[in-house]
């Protein structure tokens, strides 16, 4: 399987876990709620062909996955990315839906920054 394919797939063994700084435990729920409706609305555009909607969005959410901890999130984002720019609908549409389902089954833990920084 090729890389940018196994992007788009959410993780098989069930729920992934994600790691998050205790910092930003109160964030995490409107910045979920955030994504979700950001994969809504590339559903839209992508159903009105408009790539560039698609392409602007997951732009943004593949900065915003990696600021909160979510690496998953700036990969399937960056995939998306580069396939609104290409054009590439049904690829778009794998993303989209793998994201989806990704977000939907994500479990977060929250830990304590013990790096003392």
């Amino acid at each position: 399987m090729d890389p940018a394919h196994s992007a788009l797939q959410p993780a098989s063994h069930g729920k992934d876990i994600v790691h998050v700084d205790a910092s930003v435990a109160p964030l995490v729920p409107k910045f979920m709620t955030n994504r979700k409706n950001e994969v809504t609305t590339m559903q839209a555009a992508l159903a009105a062909q408009d790539f560039e909607t698609v392409r602007t969005v997951a732009h943004g959410m593949k900065g915003a996955g990696g600021s909160y901890g979510f690496d998953r999130i700036t990969e399937m984002a960056a995939t998306i990315e580069h396939a609104a720019k290409s054009d590439v609908g049904a690829t778009i549409g794998t993303g989209l839906n793998g994201l989806g389902s990704y977000l939907k089954q994500v479990d977060v833990i929250f830990d304590e920054d013990v790096s003392g920084v």
